[in-house]
């Protein structure tokens, strides 16, 4: 793969997995926050567990050095389900709204992109500074439409590069 910005699909064996645990807290964390303008989140959002009990996957923004500028909204049971979504945005790109968020502590700033009152992706952390994170925002936001989308699943530990072939499986299922 170039040195490219691309979309990377990560498969967990349940919902149990403790890095899918760590990526579903994180999300409902920047759920649950505040909007900096005050203003009600969003109408809807997307269900805090997913109701599977099977392997299912989520997907990662990457910067060309491999810095993760944003992730899915929500969790997905199929790779085709995850790629296909990964498209749909790509295509609806302008109309995605971001709201920014403040975290229960002082320091803590996300974001998050809607489209339709729906969240569909997140800041993959918390920044130190509003002013940061909807930058972040923003840079996910000009680089998602053009950024390549990953034909392989990632199984495994999430700090593999994407240069490597470690990690990776050729198939188009979790």
């Amino acid at each position: 793969m170039s040195a490219l910005p691309g979309f990377v699909f990560s498969a967990f064996d349940s919902a149990s997995d403790k890095q899918f645990v760590g990526w579903a807290s994180f999300r409902e964390s920047i759920q649950a926050a505040r909007r900096l303008d005050g203003a009600e989140l969003v109408a809807k959002r997307a269900p805090s567990r997913p109701e599977q009990t099977g392997p299912l996957g989520i997907w990662r923004l990457l910067a060309s050095n491999n810095r993760e500028l944003g992730r899915s909204g929500s969790a997905y049971s199929t790779f085709e389900a995850a790629r296909d979504d990964v498209l749909r945005l790509q295509r609806v790109v302008d109309e995605l709204v971001i709201v920014g968020v403040r975290g229960t502590v002082s320091s803590q700033f996300g974001w998050i992109a809607t489209l339709d009152d729906v969240p569909v992706i997140t800041s993959g952390r918390w920044f130190g500074a509003s002013s940061t994170s909807l930058h972040s925002a923003a840079t996910t936001l000009a680089v998602f439409e053009t950024a390549y989308v990953a034909e392989e699943v990632w199984v495994g530990s999430h700090s593999v590069g994407r240069g490597s072939r470690r990690g990776l499986v050729a198939t188009s299922t979790w």
